[in-house]
């Protein structure tokens, strides 16, 4: 029950709201609220991550920080964001769509990296070319799919200068875990 990330987040807005509510209340419980949050940001060097955030943002390299250690960074050069991750209306079906993943246009033959390291899952072909799946330490999964050409083998391990393989003249990229898709708008920004 607690290994869904909506649980979690509505756990952790429900104990700050209690946590808020108690600092400013005037009777003894701030007395005990106080070293709990003194704890838990010790424990959890909430301090330390915080730190590494704010570095990492004024730094504004091609890396951004994920969480914990992990790093991420862009699959490739690309000339044109077509279309971003979300919700958005559809002409075709005349209704609101949601778009799991994001479509770049790309020029033919870019070279394709991880997201992520990781690790080769499944390498398949359908219509549009070539689909590597990547799992990921904190059972992240990314798919990269377009591909003109495969450049990795299945259960091999890959880092974040190693390349994927050669795009076509689009790359889908999906990230996802247990959950479902996750927004990577945040990489084009």
């Amino acid at each position: 029950m607690l290994g869904s990330f909506k649980t979690r987040l509505l756990i952790v807005i429900v104990i700050v709201t209690l946590a808020g509510l108690a600092m400013q209340s005037n009777n003894g419980s701030r007395e005990v609220v106080e070293p709990v949050i003194a704890y838990v940001m010790k424990d959890y060097q909430i301090e330390k991550k915080a730190a590494t955030f704010v570095h990492n943002i004024r730094e504004r390299g091609a890396l951004v920080p994920v969480s914990g250690d992990a790093a991420i960074q862009l699959p490739c050069e690309y000339l044109e964001l077509q279309q971003k991750y979300g919700w958005y209306w559809n002409p075709e079906e005349q209704e609101q769509s949601f778009y799991p993943g994001l479509s770049l246009k790309v020029k033919e033959n870019t070279l394709v990296r991880p997201v992520m390291a990781g690790t080769v899952e499944k390498i398949s072909r359908d219509d549009k070319g070539r689909t590597v799946l990547l799992r990921h330490d904190d059972q992240i999964y990314t798919l990269y799919s377009g591909l003109k050409e495969v450049l990795v083998e299945e259960k091999s391990m890959v880092n974040l200068n190693d390349t994927l393989g050669k795009s076509g003249s689009s790359l889908y990229l999906e990230m996802r875990n247990q959950d479902g898709p996750l927004n990577v708008n945040y990489l084009f920004e």
